[in-house]
């Protein structure tokens, strides 16, 4: 894709803020976690003030995550009980600007079934996507990016993409896992259906084809690619349990590296939420796979929505490569 940018957690954004302030016709956003704090204002005041000019504004999260995100980070019921009356007032106040908010995930099958972990932004022909981003404070102060492309047909894409789950969610549906062909891309999308995922099985392909790869995720890999990753040269950064938010993903990184043997070069303290893998396939070519899928089974089975980039454009596995060495090596 033509003029792609990686930015930063912070950079995204300071980006989309000043994007939104300049939008004339859409805003179209979905993350697994949208509040209102200290690193967020900015932009809730941004959705309301471009609703109020006349901007189309959506906006749509994950009803479970949402909550459970702010539980995690809390160690008393005070402070859970007041982000939960301060998330209800955000939404409250994009709702008095003419924002429509969307809560995801309200009909699942299990409560931890067809979760919306996709997050993407679209501002007119702008779009930010492909990394994995969450909307409030914790979200921003981790190890994090999004990539950013200005094309319109591409923003016609996702927004439509974006529509679609809207209105299977509101029919209490999941749709099959999806590959569009974008330009020389591949964007991945899994539509919420247990046990299917197009993102998992292509990078299943991907890591059966390579001779080494580097791996970057939140959580240790698990299934079968932990199985093929591990016949190959694999160089793994995924958080340390230390590093883990709360007793249930300390748990999943203890018993995932436990049964995979796999140890993780990741020392920063920092939280590390970028997912990424770079193949070295065995011609030699480079491809790479980027956006919101952490590359674990437990999603694949849970039926969790998800979106992804597949490229070989060199600029922009040049730009994971240097998030990569500034921000997860270092």
């Amino acid at each position: 894709m033509e003029d792609t940018t990686l930015l930063t957690a912070p950079k995204y954004i300071d980006d989309l803020v000043a994007k939104i302030n300049k939008s004339k016709r859409r805003v179209t956003m979905i993350a697994l976690v949208i509040s209102e704090d200290k690193a967020t204002k900015s932009l809730i005041d941004a959705l309301c003030n471009a609703s109020e000019r006349g901007v189309i504004v959506n906006v749509a999260m994950d009803l479970y995550f949402t909550y459970k995100e702010i539980e995690a980070s809390a160690k008393r019921m005070d402070y859970i009980q007041k982000q939960s009356r301060a998330l209800r007032a955000t939404k409250k106040r994009l709702n008095k600007s003419g924002v429509h908010v969307r809560w995801l995930g309200q009909y699942g099958f299990l409560i931890i079934s067809r979760r919306t972990h996709t997050k993407w932004s679209v501002v007119d022909d702008t779009v930010y996507s492909f990394g994995g981003v969450n909307l409030h404070h914790s979200g921003i102060k981790s190890v994090d990016y999004m990539l950013r492309t200005t094309d319109k047909r591409l923003a016609e894409r996702i927004a439509a993409e974006h529509d679609f789950v809207i209105a299977t969610d509101n029919a209490k549906r999941a749709y099959p896992s999806h590959t569009i062909d974008f330009n020389d891309e591949k964007i991945h999308i899994d539509g919420g259906r247990l046990f299917d995922s197009a993102i998992y099985e292509r990078v299943l392909e991907l890591a059966s084809q390579s001779k080494s790869a580097i791996y970057v995720s939140q959580y240790c890999p698990t299934g079968r690619l932990a199985n093929l990753l591990n016949k190959i040269d694999t160089e793994y950064y995924f958080n340390s349990p230390e590093n883990a938010h709360d007793f249930m993903n300390k748990a999943l990184i203890k018993f995932a590296m436990a049964r995979t043997g796999i140890k993780t070069k990741y020392t920063n303290k920092r939280y590390l939420h970028a997912k990424c893998i770079i193949f070295t396939l065995e011609n030699n070519q480079k491809v790479a796979i980027s956006g919101s899928h952490n590359f674990v089974g437990l999603g694949v089975i849970a039926g969790t929505r998800e979106a992804a980039l597949e490229t070989r454009d060199p600029k922009i596995i040049a730009q994971l490569e240097s998030f990569i060495e500034k921000e997860v090596k270092s």
